[in-house]
């Protein structure tokens, strides 16, 4: 499990859209796509630091940059995070180190995965990056503003695809921290799918994977894919976690 670092600057582009699924989506919409120009943020909402990259069955991203509560019955603490080149992460103890159970598909404990399947091994890179979104949209250009940004922790796998598929496509997960500054552990997750319009998986492929997460007492899913089309205007898929618990409705 090898990793590297690799700086840039770069301005995150969340594409979402609409999921026949049951999920707690804000009001105003953000579209995930991938990295794009100096002047992204405006229409995007996102925008990133340092990269870590990483290698093989998946690889120890480092501690989570704010602290998340996961159980109204435990405080907020800081986790380690394991990510699988099959498409989940998996929160461990914060001085824990991952092992390859914790990359393995049919995790019970805590995890979350975008679209955990069997991806290829040989296919894409992961990324482990940390920057800032504003999680809601103005009606007016700019649509997004640096002053109501909140601290952000990105997991993406890009330019994947699926064994024995030739058909790359991206998914993302996002962590944002709402504790607005307090460290209290309450937190969002946005699930991220494909790159403009197209679908993930590809159509044409036979295998499709799931999204949902297991967080205390907290779950969602399984839900089986594939997930798509979005369009730029679709809202983001996120859950947000306020006190440890899950909301029905984000606010």
């Amino acid at each position: 499990m090898n990793s590297q670092t690799r700086s840039k600057l770069v301005f995150c582009a969340l594409m979402t859209g609409l999921l026949s699924v049951q999920s707690a989506s804000g009001a105003a919409g953000r579209s995930v796509r991938s990295d794009s120009s100096d002047s992204a943020f405006d229409f995007l909402g996102g925008f990133w630091g340092t990269d870590l990259q990483g290698f093989g069955p998946g690889f120890d991203a480092g501690k989570t940059d704010f602290k998340l509560r996961i159980n109204p019955n435990e405080s907020a603490h800081f986790f380690k995070v394991c990510m699988s080149e099959d498409g989940f992460v998996k929160l461990i103890g914060a001085t824990a180190t991952c092992a390859n159970t914790d990359y393995a598909l049919g995790q019970t404990k805590a995890y979350i995965a975008v679209f955990a399947t069997n991806l290829d091994s040989s296919s894409g890179f992961l990324f482990r990056t940390r920057g800032f979104v504003d999680p809601v949209a103005s009606t007016t250009q700019p649509f997004y503003h640096l002053w109501e940004a909140k601290p952000a922790m990105r997991f993406w796998w890009n330019g994947v695809t699926l064994a024995g598929d030739f058909n790359a496509f991206d998914v993302q997960i996002v962590l944002i921290d709402r504790s607005n500054g307090t460290n209290n552990g309450n937190f969002d997750i946005e699930f991220n799918y494909g790159n403009g319009s197209d679908q993930v998986p590809p159509l044409g492929t036979s295998s499709n994977g799931f999204q949902g997460f297991k967080l205390g007492p907290n779950s969602m899913g399984p839900i089986a894919g594939p997930f798509g089309p979005f369009l730029e205007s679709g809202e983001p898929i996120r859950f947000c976690f306020r006190g440890g618990s899950l909301l029905v409705t984000c606010n």
